[in-house]
């Protein structure tokens, strides 16, 4: 193809300037032909191939007007190309600019590998929460999908291979707070899970799975936070069956809240040089009440959560979980720093 491509282009410029040369010859030797020279001849094709049209040059004689009739004809053809050429440039760069292909600078984003409609209820709590989204997908149906339902520009979708791991840093991956692995198959899970952990390992994965039973395994491997979709589902069930309305505020605190006043569980690392570090647990526990209406839940420290602990001063890099509206933890911010 690329040899044809070649021929075909050198034969075209062997052509042109023959027409060229041959177009001085009979315009030069013409009574009152103003194409004197090989230079004019030159100037003539090209403001008559661009359609240009200065009327400066013009041919006088039989085969002068036979060549330029034959440059007009290559003009219509040279100005089809150019418009079939800008249109399909402007397609493939609109197609590649929805398909994720010039990637996005998001940092502290969420990743979502896999789509479907599980997947889609946890983008829009994602979303809902205004936390970026980065979607991966390989079917291009998925793309239109995923743009429809988070038009407001806060979710990136990127159409590739899944197992091209190369392409994810489209997505900024290593910059990303978490990245939740998405596939129906436990063990097909675990297989993309330890080879996404080899090409980047300092990623934060998170998976859902049907078999718990595999759960020391995903943690062997790396993977930071392992939930049982069955486990999950059967609890709040159970709930609503014994303790229904514990299971009301359990739901709407899993939810993301939609309005300033709808409490939700947040949580929030503590900066060097923040008034919460070397501070009680106990003492921030009445400062978040009594000063912001907030309940504190549990310290998480180096990966390991302490759910309401009775003595423990807090550090630099603990992370606290803790319940407030949205407009409590927006007043909660400054704390942290």
């Amino acid at each position: 193809m690329k040899k044809r491509t070649i021929f075909i282009v050198g034969l075209a410029t062997l052509l042109y300037n023959c027409a060229v040369y041959l177009l001085y010859y009979f315009e030069s030797t013409a009574e009152e032909g103003n194409i004197l020279n090989l230079k004019d001849a030159y100037w003539y094709s090209i403001v008559t191939l661009t359609t240009v049209g200065y009327g400066d040059f013009y041919p006088l004689t039989f085969w002068g007007r036979t060549i330029g009739f034959l440059f007009v004809l290559g003009s219509l053809g040279i100005l089809g190309l150019l418009v079939t050429e800008l249109s399909l440039g402007m397609s493939n760069y609109i197609r590649k600019k929805k398909e994720g292909y010039f990637g996005t600078k998001m940092e502290n984003h969420c990743i979502i590998i896999g789509w479907d409609s599980f997947s889609q209820q946890v983008a829009q709590q994602i979303v809902k929460a205004n936390k970026d989204l980065a979607v991966i997908t390989d079917k291009r149906e998925d793309i239109d999908k995923i743009q429809l339902a988070f038009p407001k520009g806060n979710c990136f979708a990127l159409l590739t291979d899944l197992k091209k791991y190369e392409n994810f840093s489209k997505v900024n991956i290593e910059k990303a707070e978490r990245v939740y692995l998405n596939f129906k198959d436990d063990s097909e899970t675990l297989v993309y899970a330890i080879n996404l952990k080899k090409t980047y390992p300092d990623i934060t994965c998170v998976v859902a799975l049907d078999n718990m039973e595999l759960k020391s395994t995903f943690t062997y491997m790396g993977v930071e936070f392992v939930i049982s979709k069955n486990e999950i589902a059967s609890k709040l069930i159970a709930s609503f069956i014994f303790e229904p309305n514990a299971a009301l505020i359990a739901e709407d605190l899993l939810a993301t809240s939609t309005n300033d006043d709808e409490l939700d569980i947040w949580e929030q690392k503590i900066d060097k040089g923040s008034k919460l570090q070397g501070k009680n647990y106990f003492e921030a526990f009445v400062e978040f009440k009594q000063n912001y209406n907030s309940v504190l839940l549990g310290v998480s420290r180096k990966g390991e959560l302490y759910k309401n602990p009775n003595h423990l001063l807090l550090q630099t890099e603990d992370v606290l979980v803790f319940v407030a509206s949205e407009k409590e933890y927006r007043l909660l911010q400054p704390l942290f720093l």
